[in-house]
This record gives structure tokens, sequence and C-alpha cells, in this order.
């Protein structure tokens, strides 16, 4: 009877974990004063379910002559992480403890 008891709890255990209404979620904020009086707020949301994850990563960026919220995606870096626009006109990377934003070809501004 013992062991019957056991065997029926482990299923329903196993069954439980097969449940697609369980859901994990991660949120990461960071806020950043950086150089040329910008305003850098980082944000990214996870959700993890038994059979997806989605990541949502956005960058607000406000200074006197810009004020815009970029919807971003984690993209191959030599080092460091970064972050790119699907159209890859925008980055935010980190590397060593220090961030940029700007375009590939200049940066905005640094923010430690």
């Amino acid at each position: 009877m013992k062991k019957n008891v056991l065997a029926l709890l482990s299923i329903l255990f196993l069954f439980s974990c097969g449940n697609n209404d369980s859901v994990f979620k991660k949120n990461r904020n960071m806020e950043f004063n950086c150089e040329n009086d910008f305003k850098v707020h980082f944000k990214e949301s996870t959700t993890i379910t038994n059979s997806d994850s989605t990541t949502t990563i956005s960058v607000s960026v406000k200074s006197k002559n810009l004020n815009e919220e970029y919807i971003m995606q984690q993209v191959r870096a030599a080092s460091g992480v970064k972050y790119a626009t699907k159209d890859g006109k925008f980055i935010f990377w980190e590397h060593q403890g220090e961030f940029s934003f700007g375009t590939e070809d200049s940066t905005y501004c640094l923010c430690e």
C-alpha cells in the first residue's frame, strides 16, 4: 500500500511539472546619469514558460535633443555585451563596467 501511494504521488508530481501554466519572470533595470547630460534607462524583461521564453530589452534615452525608447536585441560583440536595434542603427554596449550608447560610428554618451 505504501509503495502504491508513493508511486501515485510521483506520477502526480511529474504531471504537475508539465503544466503549461508555469511561468517564471525576471526583470532587470539599470539607470545611468551619463556624460553630455544623457539619462539612460536599460530594462530587460524575461518570461519563461514550460514551452517558450521571451526576452524584451528596451533602452530609454533622454537628453536635451533626444527623448526616445529603443527596442533592442542582444547581438554579437568581440567583448562585453552589446545590444542593437533591429535595423542596427543604435547600440547599447557594456564593456568592463562602462556603458555606452550611440551608433556604430558615433558614441553619444559614456556611462559608468
